[in-house]
């Protein structure tokens, strides 16, 4: 009864298989050579006498969602296109994020955003060891006028101190939205390195 059922089962099946996928190897790949013509022809090629007319936003690529939708091929003239309008310069074949930025830009921009807040924790270290010796010479003096100048110079130091805390915290938030920014546009993570 069990090999009579499975029998069965497997004659079913193949039934619906020849029912479903009526197209031969052959059929199938005759089809793809068709679409890859299709796509072919639909390519546009942009010169920089061209690029006038697309200046107002990006260009769209091929989309995945559309089997026959034109491709846009960039060829430039010279050695540099500009990516958006708030971008840096690009080279032709320079990856660029959703908004046109392109990937020097990101680079450049993280190193900028990252040496601001390394010189800002630098500058927190230097008026640190500032207060310590403004403090040590404080104890180590006997007269009192002098106490009065050091005491100036703490007083100085402690809101140079304040003044920079708020800075760096202001450059680590910068950073932060830097980074979610990048994220947002579509930057690739190894650009923000």
């Amino acid at each position: 009864m069990k090999k009579l059922a499975a029998l069965l089962i497997t004659i079913v099946l193949t039934a619906l298989v020849t029912v479903v996928f009526p197209q031969s190897l052959a059929e199938l790949a005759e089809m793809e050579k068709k679409r890859r013509e299709e796509i072919k022809n639909g390519i546009k090629v942009i010169t920089n006498a061209d690029a006038a007319k697309y200046k107002s936003g990006p260009v769209t690529t091929f989309s995945s969602s559309s089997k026959t939708a034109p491709q846009v091929e960039i060829k430039a003239e010279s050695e540099k296109v500009e990516g958006g309008a708030n971008a840096a310069k690009a080279e032709a074949d320079e990856p660029v994020d959703f908004q046109g930025r392109p990937e020097s830009y990101w680079r450049k921009t993280m190193a900028e955003a990252r040496q601001r807040v390394k010189e800002l924790e630098n500058e927190a270290e230097v008026i640190i060891l500032k207060l310590n010796d403004l403090q040590n010479q404080f104890y180590r003096e006997d007269d009192g006028f002098k106490r009065e100048a050091i005491q100036r110079e703490i007083q100085k130091t402690i809101y140079e101190q304040d003044k920079n805390k708020e800075e760096l915290a202001k450059a680590k938030n910068e950073l932060l939205d830097l980074e979610k920014e990048a994220r947002k546009s579509g930057a690739l993570p190894g650009w923000l390195k």
